[in-house]
């Protein structure tokens, strides 16, 4: 019921024509066009009729004449109403898909904020978990290599006093001048 109604307010409205703006405007264009094309064929000299002597005096006048009759002719052109309402109505359904569309997005926003919500919480402990494992696997690697570490560097203290051992010992031989026996890996 309140579309038939909508419809008969539509239908209600008064049609206005153009009236006399219209005419005159309407009227303008073409004494424009017929002044374009007088000069326009005067000053080609179109079928050899001698317009360019006959005219010559008066281009001064049509040039700016047309000029005016042109510029006059496009304000003076009034815009029906069927013209505005059809803006209007296409303006209001613009904004109106707007809306619509704007409380949509804000709808799957919201939506996708409370998915990501929970989401994110459940990966937030999941990957404080796997930091802290992570982190004891550094802390198990770092232990084993300093271990490795200390395990070499007694070997090679060990080594150094072998070394050390054997020096004196040639170096004792030598001076008494037994022979000396090369050093044996261990």
């Amino acid at each position: 019921m309140a579309a038939k109604k909508k419809d008969k307010d539509k239908d209600d409205a008064p049609k206005k024509s153009p009236g006399i703006m219209g005419l005159v405007s309407k009227l303008l264009a073409v004494f424009a066009i017929l002044l374009a094309a007088v000069f326009f064929a005067s000053m080609y000299d179109v079928g050899q009729m001698g317009l360019h002597h006959t005219i010559k005096g008066f281009a001064v006048a049509i040039v700016p004449v047309f000029a005016l009759l042109s510029i006059a002719a496009l304000f003076l052109s009034p815009k029906t109403s069927a013209e505005g309402s059809v803006d209007i109505a296409e303006i209001a359904a613009l904004q109106e898909f707007r809306s619509k569309a704007t409380s949509q997005i804000l709808a799957l926003q919201n939506r996708l904020d409370s998915f990501s919500g929970q989401d994110l919480e459940s990966l937030k402990a999941r990957n404080e978990e796997l930091e802290a494992q992570l982190d004891a696997i550094h802390q198990a690697e770092r232990e084993k290599v300093d271990g490795e570490i200390e395990a070499l560097r007694q070997r090679n203290i060990e080594l150094e006093e072998q070394i050390k051992k054997w020096a004196f010992e040639a170096v004792d031989k030598s001076v008494k001048g037994e022979e000396v026996e090369p050093m044996q890996a261990a």
